[in-house]
């Protein structure tokens, strides 16, 4: 196949039409900007301490409410995070973020105010407390061990 070079010019001799050119550097254009105002979101993603790859909801900071409890079969670490905040727009945020970590939401679990996802065998759950304007999240994630041999 006689592929154009990288370095070839999207919109040279062999652009279909000015319209289709046009598409290119817009769409080139669009990308780049989306890149630029979301940086800055990206940027100030803070993580739980004790949970490192769960980011927390913009607008919250950690507590120091934290727990780990863990036998042979499981390990439980809990973490809050409390601040002005809406309830959903945190939950809005976590089924945007999670999906990019490995997690998948549990249709069907968890309660009014709480949203459940799993990562292989890691369970992990969000609860959501709106006291006025502040909002509490609460988050457990439930290690698994492996079946045994």
């Amino acid at each position: 196949a006689n592929w154009p070079s990288a370095s070839a010019p999207a919109c040279g001799a062999r652009a279909a039409s000015a319209k289709a050119c046009y598409a290119v550097a817009m769409s080139r254009f669009v990308f780049a900007a989306a890149l630029i105002w979301a940086a800055p979101a990206f940027a100030e993603t803070n993580y739980f301490a004790q949970i490192d790859d769960l980011p927390i909801a913009p607008g919250l900071e950690e507590t120091t409410d934290r727990f780990e409890f863990s036998n042979e079969a499981v390990r439980v670490l809990g973490s809050s995070a409390r601040g002005p905040g809406n309830a959903e727009h945190a939950r809005a945020f976590y089924q945007a973020a999670l999906p990019a970590l490995g997690w998948a939401l549990s249709i069907g679990s968890g309660g009014e105010n709480e949203t459940v996802y799993i990562r292989n065998r890691e369970q992990l759950s969000l609860s959501f407390v709106q006291r006025g304007s502040e909002l509490e999240v609460n988050a457990l994630v439930f290690y698994r061990a492996p079946p045994r041999d």
